[in-house]
């Protein structure tokens, strides 16, 4: 499809297409609401645009058809050199200035219609697709792990996989804070056409889908399988049966804290859900084990709760009590000692007196 206002710029381009290569149906447009129209319902291959055109510049409509053609390669067709970085801005596929070459527009048709080229039958098929959130972040595909464009949107994928949709408003608040509205909400469809265009490369289009429907976007997936819901569902059902052995295959499943690498304000609280679960998956865990006097493996995970959160006095004080029911008065009183010297560094103050007291209690120094 080609648009611009000018019917002689049309004509020259359709001439020039028409010596490629390979070329189908060109579709020639000078109105360019018209053409917004006309390719939002027939989603062309490649797009030549114009952009200083009257009612529509050719930067609006790119940003604006995205939404509904996100796989249309866009190549932005001007006289005037200043608008490459908004163009590139919004992901064009190249940038032509007029009069165009036709040995330069020869390039530019050869290097968008390779990487159309379907990818040869049964090559890297195999791997299934699936996300890890856990300890770590990865998208994998049927060839592997998903390399992304940006960091963006890698960054923004992760986001909609766990919020699964999210107004423009709050994903810009949220992923883009330090945009103005207007910049963001362009930056934004730039990075959900990122998504996108790495979705189909990666064959992951099919099953995954990100959707936008009335200022906001849903991402919705089929066949993915994901470790934080096969996590978070193994744990609820674990923590109604309070089965000992159902608890610990659910806290094996925790691949450790949620999105490790990525540090945006968003991530933590998402983060520090996952990781609540999983301390009350232990806690129920110790306290189990400790009704069916498994006391060594009560242990391990009263460790494993210290470990996650020295501080947290009712955790240090259940480890030190199981010391001291399994005879172990040693270990109770390194234990003490360390946390007493720990908090009183941590917090400037000596530890609570409800600690101390059952402390001496437990030792039977009251």
């Amino acid at each position: 499809m080609i648009v611009d206002d000018e019917w002689p710029a049309l004509e020259q381009m359709q001439g020039l297409l028409r010596q490629c290569k390979g070329v189908g149906d060109i579709r020639v447009y000078d109105n360019p609401r018209e053409a917004f129209q006309a390719a939002a319902e027939q989603k062309p291959d490649i797009l030549f645009l114009d952009i200083q055109m009257p009612e529509l510049s050719g930067l609006t409509f790119a940003e604006e058809l995205l939404t509904f053609s996100p796989e249309t390669d866009i190549v932005f067709v001007t006289a005037y050199r200043n608008y490459a970085v908004e163009a590139f801005e919004l992901s064009a596929a190249d940038y032509l200035l007029k009069p165009v070459e036709p040995m330069r527009l020869l390039k530019t048709w050869n290097k968008i219609t390779a990487r159309k080229v379907p990818p040869v039958a049964g090559a890297g098929q195999g791997t299934s697709a699936a996300v890890r959130v856990l300890g770590g972040y990865e998208l994998t595909g049927p060839h592997g792990p998903v390399k992304w464009s940006t960091h963006k949107a890698e960054e923004l994928f992760a986001y909609l996989w766990i919020h699964r949709q999210g107004s423009v408003s709050i994903i810009l608040n949220d992923v883009f804070p330090q945009w103005n509205y207007e910049k963001g909400k362009q930056y934004l469809h730039t990075t959900v056409y990122q998504i996108r265009k790495t979705l189909k490369s990666a064959e992951l289009g099919e099953q995954i889908e990100l959707a936008f429907d009335r200022e906001n976007y849903r991402l919705e997936s089929a066949g993915i399988a994901d470790d934080i819901s096969r996590f978070q569902e193994a744990a609820n059902a674990a923590l109604q049966s309070e089965d000992p052995e159902r608890l610990q295959n659910a806290a094996s499943l925790y691949g450790g804290e949620l999105l490790q690498p990525l540090d945006s304000l968003w991530v933590y609280p998402a983060r520090d859900k996952s990781r609540r679960l999983y301390l009350k998956l232990l806690e129920e865990l110790v306290h189990g084990l400790l009704q069916q006097e498994r006391y060594d493996e009560a242990e391990d995970y009263a460790l494993r709760l210290v470990e996650l959160e020295p501080l947290e006095e009712s955790y240090v004080l259940q480890l030190i009590s199981l010391y001291w029911r399994v005879g172990k008065p040693l270990r109770a009183q390194r234990r003490f000692a360390s946390f007493r010297e720990s908090y009183m560094n941590e917090m400037g103050a000596e530890l609570p007196a409800w600690f101390l007291e059952e402390y001496q209690r437990l030792s039977g120094n009251l």
